[in-house]
């Protein structure tokens, strides 16, 4: 499977260096460039380690390149296709060429695939598209030259615009709604637009597991509760029996996703602006703040469980210097090694907290914690991630998950094992369209399942935490 990756990545390599390809095949291909190229630098970084002797990759690191090669092949296999069928449509379009000039189907190769639609309405996972048929390509965004805006046509098809009409349901058709239910799909250029939307804003919550939701309904987890631990000693005698003990017990932790929502009334002097633009500024703010909203249930959940703090300092100006500041998450990366019996690897704090480390400087003047430093680490819960530096080993996730500036106190810093963390989501994206209150209005819904656990609570995660300024 490797030398295929390998091989496919040098294939991409010297397709991009020629132009044309799909907007969702250059996509594709730079993605699987991105991991191709991530994971042959921590192989060879690891090979050359110990003077040129080289090492064994660490568990984070396998782990890391183990996830990458998931997500490598279930790419290889969609941009095969996607190769195939721009291959196809070159070959239709070459074919009318040679019989008089004549345009054909293929057209434009490539561009049927360039619209294609991504939006997976079976809550299916991220990704995997389900189609009926072509997306038509109506609706584009501004950078493709889109003359059509997508909440306009739905507003100007009530009113007996037949063009509009005939464009949203040509839409509708080449796309599945069976399984969302009754109404209508954005666009899939839209679709694209929350995943771009949906990276930003989220740092701790890059950091942890994602496993996608497939069912809302509420997800039962094993979890071990007594071991072993008593049953297992050495004979005391020669032919004495063993101890025979039921010590092994589990209990089980539930996990209920649950929806996060919201309704956008759009006004009509918005609509009648007639550029898609306005469709990505609608659309893209209410998916911001859903990316917030995921941010802050990560981040409160890890506080919930850590629990108690490891170190208190009662005051930031008089007690939290660089040495103790240090100390007091050192302190805590051993808690969770003690307590897990597996290190830490990531701090979260906010990102005020994290400007007060880089003010920390050494007796010449120099700083301790230098901006410079940021670099990617191979945290467990998802690869390689852009940090902006380290503090103690551990990868510095700044967020303002935990609170916006340094002014609420208490405040807490967070060490925790990510690969124990999990985020669970949904992409099952709902929207509903309607007139609010006559011709001036209409409305706009997203609807997202969700939910975190904490596996290993009570040992995975400690926090160090500051009361007043």
């Amino acid at each position: 499977m490797f030398v295929r990756l390998f091989l496919l990545a040098t294939t991409l390599a010297m397709h991009r260096r020629s132009p044309g390809g799909s907007a969702v095949l250059t996509r594709r291909r730079q993605e699987f460039t991105e991991i191709h190229e991530r994971n042959r630098g921590v192989i060879e970084a690891a090979a050359g380690a110990e003077n040129g002797a080289g090492r064994d990759l660490t568990d984070a690191e396998l782990a890391a390149i183990n996830a990458d090669r998931e997500r490598a092949e279930a790419l290889a296999a969609e941009i095969e296709t996607l190769v195939e069928d721009e291959i196809r449509a070159a070959r239709v379009a070459a074919g009318y060429a040679e019989i008089g000039g004549q345009t054909g189907p293929a057209e434009n190769a490539g561009g049927d695939d360039q619209h294609r639609s991504e939006h997976d309405t079976s809550g299916n996972g991220t990704g995997g598209a389900h189609t009926q048929d072509r997306d038509p390509g109506h609706y584009r965004s501004a950078v493709e030259g889109g003359e059509h805006s997508f909440f306009a046509d739905i507003v100007r098809a009530r009113e007996g615009d037949g063009d509009a009409a005939t464009r949203l349901q040509e839409h509708n058709r080449a796309l599945s709604t069976t399984v969302s239910g009754a109404g209508i799909v954005p666009p899939q250029w839209l679709t694209s637009e929350y995943e771009a939307l949906a990276r930003q804003g989220r740092v701790v919550a890059e950091l942890v597991r994602h496993i996608p939701i497939t069912n809302p309904a509420p997800m039962t987890l094993q979890r071990q509760t007594a071991g072993t631990d008593g049953v297992l000693a050495q004979q005391a005698t020669e032919n004495t029996h063993p101890a025979e003990t039921d010590a092994f017990a589990t209990t089980t932790d539930v996990v209920t996703p649950k929806p996060v929502s919201g309704i956008q009334v759009v006004s009509r002097q918005m609509i009648d602006m007639t550029n898609p633009a306005a469709d990505s500024l609608i659309y893209g703010d209410m998916l911001s703040v859903y990316n917030r909203k995921i941010e802050d249930s990560v981040t409160a959940a890890l506080i919930t469980a850590a629990g108690a703090a490891v170190a208190t300092f009662a005051s930031d100006a008089a007690n939290f210097t660089a040495a103790a500041a240090e100390d007091g998450l050192t302190d805590a990366a051993i808690a969770v090694w003690n307590a897990r019996k597996l290190p830490a690897d990531a701090c979260v704090m906010r990102v005020s907290r994290w400007g007060r480390f880089n003010k920390f400087r050494d007796t010449a003047g120099r700083r301790l914690y230098p901006t410079d430093e940021g670099q990617l680490v191979n945290v467990s819960g998802r690869g390689s991630v852009k940090v902006p530096g380290t503090v103690g080993g551990l990868a510095v996730a700044a967020t303002d998950g935990l609170g916006v500036g340094g002014a609420t106190f208490p405040e807490s810093i967070i060490v925790f094992r990510t690969a124990d963390t999990i985020l669970f989501e949904g992409n099952m994206l709902r929207f509903r369209y309607e007139e609010v209150a006559g011709p001036e209005s209409v409305k706009l819904g997203v609807w997202a399942y969700s939910a975190v656990i904490v596996r290993q609570a009570a040992n995975s995660v400690r926090r160090v935490t500051i009361t007043a300024a």
